[in-house]
């Protein structure tokens, strides 16, 4: 538990909102706002005729990573399935493995090439595309 709350800190230093999923894979779901190189948020501006009215929304974009917290970076070979059902689907922007590595904190993302699940290594402690 006390690494989660070494990963939701630097989270939550980048700039993230977190949720701690107790007995739930992943361990964390992380979003925040898309924001442009001011640090302003991007909003969308929307319409639809509802009813014969238009009407106007304003809709904030997010990105949304799933975080698995692991003392070793390695999944099982179930858990692997399951991150690759969940990129297919979209249903986050990136998922993020967090490790320690001697008493550091490291990320791994897993993307999607093609069918196949691949990890890399991330060399910075979070992607600057993140925040």
């Amino acid at each position: 538990m006390n690494f989660q709350m070494s990963v939701i800190e630097h989270l939550k230093e980048k700039g993230f909102n977190c949720i701690i999923q107790k007995s739930a894979f992943p361990d964390i779901v992380a979003w925040k706002p898309f924001s442009d190189g001011k640090g302003n948020s991007l909003a969308l501006n929307a319409q639809a005729n509802v009813g014969g009215r238009i009407a106007r929304k304003v809709f904030f974009p997010f990105f949304v990573s799933f975080v698995e917290c692991r003392a070793n970076k390695h999944l099982s070979k179930k858990e692997n399935e399951i991150v690759k059902k969940i990129l297919e689907e979209g249903r986050c922007n990136a998922f993020l493995v967090a490790y320690k590595d001697k008493k550091k904190l490291k990320f791994q993302e897993i993307e999607l090439k093609g069918s196949t699940a691949i990890t890399k290594d991330i060399k910075e402690p979070l992607p600057s595309y993140l925040g």
